[in-house]
C-alpha cells in the first residue's frame, strides 16, 4: 500500500513538473535591437551628378563711348543660368560616437549657360553669355548618424570654376562683331546633405550645394570695343545625387 501511495505521488509531482519546463523551454528570447551602422571612418571614390541653376548680371566698369558716367549702371540686368553637372568625389570621414567628421574634394563638368540682352543706355543688339564649364569644391564636412545607416552632414569651404564670357552685337541677325573670354575664378560653397550606407562597402548620397563666385571682370577683346569693361556677378545653386565605395 505504501509503495503504491509513493509511486502515485511521484507520477502526479512529474505531471505537474511537466508543463512548466516546457514553457520554459519555449519562452521566446528577449529581443534584441537592431546594430546601428558605426563604421563611416575611412576612405571614399565615387561618382556625382545632378543640376545646377543660379544667376548672372553684367554691370558696366568703363564704357569709352558714354564716359564716367556708366560706370556703375546694369548692362543686362540678372538673367538665369541652368544646365546639368556631372564628375567624381574623392574624401577622407572619421567617425567618433555619433559625430562624423571629414574632408571632401569633388570635380564636375556642366554645361550650364544663360544669355540677355543689353539695355538702354547701352546697345539693346549686344547679346551677353556667360557659361560654365567645370565647377571643383574642397569641402570640410560635419554630421551626425541618424537612424540605422544615415549619416546627416553640413558641409563648406572652397569653390573653382571656368567661365566663358562672350558678348556679340548682332544687329541682322548674323554675328557682326564679338569676343569671347575664359577665366578660372574661385569663391566659396556651403550646403548639406544626407548619406546611406548601403552595406559592402558601397553608400548613396543627396545633397544641395550652394555656390558663390562672386563678381570678376570682363574686358571686352574685340578691336572695335577696346577699353570697354564689364563685371560679371555668379552664383550656383546645385541639387545632385551620388554613389559612393569605401575603398579604405
Amino acid at each position: 500500500m505504501n509503495k503504491l501511495l509513493v509511486a502515485s505521488t511521484a507520477l502526479v509531482a512529474l505531471g505537474l513538473g511537466t508543463p512548466a519546463a516546457l514553457a520554459a523551454e519555449m519562452a521566446l528570447p528577449a529581443p534584441v535591437a537592431a546594430p546601428v551602422y558605426t563604421n563611416w571612418s575611412g576612405c571614399h571614390a565615387g561618382g556625382l551628378a545632378g543640376a545646377s541653376w543660379g544667376t548672372s548680371n553684367r554691370t558696366s566698369v568703363n564704357n569709352p563711348n558714354l564716359g564716367p558716367s556708366a560706370s556703375g549702371l546694369s548692362i543686362t540686368g540678372n538673367f538665369g543660368l541652368s544646365g546639368f553637372t556631372g564628375g567624381f568625389d574623392l574624401g577622407c570621414d572619421w567617425q567618433a560616437g555619433v559625430w562624423v567628421f571629414g574632408i571632401e574634394g569633388d570635380w564636375s563638368a556642366t554645361n550650364k549657360s544663360g544669355q540677355a540682352f543689353g539695355h538702354a543706355p547701352f546697345n539693346p543688339a549686344g547679346q551677353h553669355e556667360t557659361q560654365e564649364r567645370w565647377v571643383a569644391t574642397v569641402r570640410g564636412r560635419l554630421g551626425f548618424t541618424w537612424w540605422d545607416r544615415s549619416f546627416l552632414y553640413v558641409t563648406g569651404g572652397g569653390a573653382w570654376v571656368k567661365v566663358d564670357d562672350s558678348d556679340w552685337n548682332s544687329t541682322t541677325g548674323t554675328v557682326a562683331t564679338g569676343f569671347q573670354i575664359s577665366t578660372t575664378k574661385s569663391g566659396y560653397v556651403v550646403g548639406v546633405g544626407m548619406e546611406y550606407a548601403l552595406g559592402y562597402g558601397w553608400s548613396a548620397r543627396g545633397e544641395y550645394l550652394y555656390e558663390d563666385f562672386g563678381t570678376h571682370s570682363v574686358p571686352n577683346t574685340s578691336a572695335s570695343f577696346s577699353g570697354f569693361v564689364s563685371e560679371t556677378r555668379l552664383y550656383d545653386h546645385v541639387v545632385r545625387a551620388g554613389l559612393n565605395y569605401k575603398f579604405w
